[in-house]
């Protein structure tokens, strides 16, 4: 062999040995890890699922003393998933958590209440929808005890541990017996992890003020000045007295006094849910006599004399009655009984014409008797009512003249239904709203106690009944509305 041929094999040798190390490469195991998600996004990949679950809540403490918990949980948009990969990039749990908690809220063991909205009404507007309400707890019992702490807002006790026991006495003549007590509302209860980024109640007392205003923030406030009675400082806030002794329960009536200087809460109570209470009621209605008017052709006009006088009656009424949230809204008689006659004032006048000026002194009442005022001239709910709203006589009873004058108004809107305004030619004009019928026309004079329609529900009205009002000045153009229980 000659050197040549030597070098040759020498080369060769190392090219093959050189295939042979560049073709050569160590084949990897795959792993089983984690691959974690946030908002559907990889963050990296863990070894232990529990480790990191555990480095969470170690970590959490903070949130444990706010909501005296004992545990913390991972974010609800987080999702852990088990893979089996070569991926070399593994994150410990600390830094996975420091991406998280940069990113998204923690959450905690509680329970999710949901109030569903119900339809609803008020007097003079169109039907709407409450909208659904969301209650974040740690503790169920939170929850129901704070129920039962907004239930006694608007049903004493006494009266409602009465019906709840069965304990209710049997009525021997007059009084009140409870029925029916239930939430309109549908309540759900789901149990699961609460994101800490929510509003999540923990005492009772802000919750039952949530419950009660709908909101958390301080109530507005008043300073009471000389002279101020709860009746006056309630109107002059647009609330209505029951609101007012809601809103400051350290009051228990309108007549409690007040000092100067004293500060009381003008919240508008706003509650997340209707509390319905079906009562049965039997009591004694004073019947307030009639005043007749009698035309003697004898006497000059101007002139008038007393011809008997009159006398209260007495009427036993049986009837149901149902509350929302501890207002009437309505009222039907069941029963009826005269226990004591009434006897009508006559009051002889001169004119053996109908006069078209009503009398300062004397007005008619403008339904059948008995019956029931459902809503009182006054503020409620951050709005005044006009007028006052009678129930309780049935549809198409009759609807009488207050007073003597001429028929302004008898036409049809959306609002009022059929509806009556009447002049009584003396500065005074008086409006009857939501009738089934109307009995005079336009232009036409009318006498008090005279039929002029009958009670219905058109219009925007909740249950049939009427709505009276006098106004100084032609009613909503111009006239200033008058509360109808000063002429009576």
């Amino acid at each position: 062999m000659n050197k040549k041929d030597y070098l040759i094999i020498i080369l060769s040798i190392i090219i093959s040995s050189s295939i042979f190390f560049v073709g050569y490469k160590k084949v990897e195991e795959p792993k089983e890890v984690y691959r974690v998600y946030l908002s559907g996004k990889t963050i990296g990949y863990i070894k232990n699922k529990d480790l990191l679950e555990k480095y969470i809540d170690d970590e959490q403490y903070e949130i444990k003393e706010k909501y005296n918990v004992s545990k913390v949980f991972l974010p609800n948009d987080l999702d852990i998933v088990k893979e089996i990969t070569y991926v070399d990039n593994i994150s410990t749990e600390k830094e996975i958590y420091e991406k998280i908690k940069g990113l998204a809220p923690f959450t905690i063991s509680g329970y999710t209440i949901t109030i569903k909205g119900v339809e609803e009404q008020n007097e003079g507007e169109e039907k709407t929808t409450t909208p659904d309400q969301k209650i974040n707890v740690i503790d169920r019992e939170l929850f129901e005890k704070s129920i039962k702490n907004t239930v006694a807002v608007f049903i004493p006790e006494e009266e409602y541990t009465a019906f709840i026991n069965k304990e209710q006495q049997e009525l021997e003549d007059i009084g009140t017996i409870i029925e029916d007590i239930y939430i309109k509302n549908q309540i759900t209860i789901t149990e699961g992890k609460i994101s800490t980024e929510e509003k999540i109640f923990t005492d009772t007392e802000e919750l039952n003020k949530y419950m009660l205003f709908g909101t958390v923030n301080d109530q507005q406030k008043y300073v009471v000045k000389l002279g101020d009675s709860i009746s006056d400082i309630a109107y002059k806030n647009k609330l209505s007295v029951d609101e007012f002794l809601i809103a400051n329960p350290e009051f228990t009536s309108e007549n409690n006094l007040l000092y100067e200087g004293q500060t009381v809460n003008l919240g508008l109570i706003n509650p997340l849910f209707k509390l319905i209470e079906e009562d049965h009621v039997v009591e004694l209605q004073e019947e307030k006599f009639e005043t007749k008017i009698e035309y003697d052709e004898t006497m000059m006009v101007g002139y008038d004399k007393v011809k008997q006088e009159g006398e209260n009656g007495t009427i036993r009424v049986t009837k149901k009655v149902q509350k929302i949230n501890g207002e009437i809204q309505s009222a039907v008689i069941t029963k009826t009984e005269v226990t004591k006659p009434s006897t009508p004032k006559i009051i002889l006048k001169g004119s053996k014409e109908i006069p078209t000026v009503g009398n300062l002194g004397v007005w008619g009442w403008p339904t059948a008797k008995p019956y029931t005022i459902t809503s009182p001239y006054g503020w409620r709910w951050g709005k005044l009512h006009e007028g006052i709203d009678i129930s309780g006589t049935g549809c198409n009873s009759p609807i009488y003249s207050a007073n003597n004058g001429v028929v302004e108004k008898a036409t049809y809107t959306k609002t009022n239904g059929n509806y009556i305004v009447i002049n009584h030619n003396n500065g005074y004009y008086t409006m009857y709203a939501h009738l089934a019928s109307l009995g005079v026309k336009e232009g036409q004079t009318v006498s008090m106690g005279q039929k002029i329609g009958t009670m219905g529900q058109t219009g925007y009205a909740f249950g049939c009944h009427l709505h009276f009002s006098i106004s100084s000045g032609f009613p909503f153009y111009g006239g200033t509305f008058l509360n109808p229980a000063r002429f009576y």
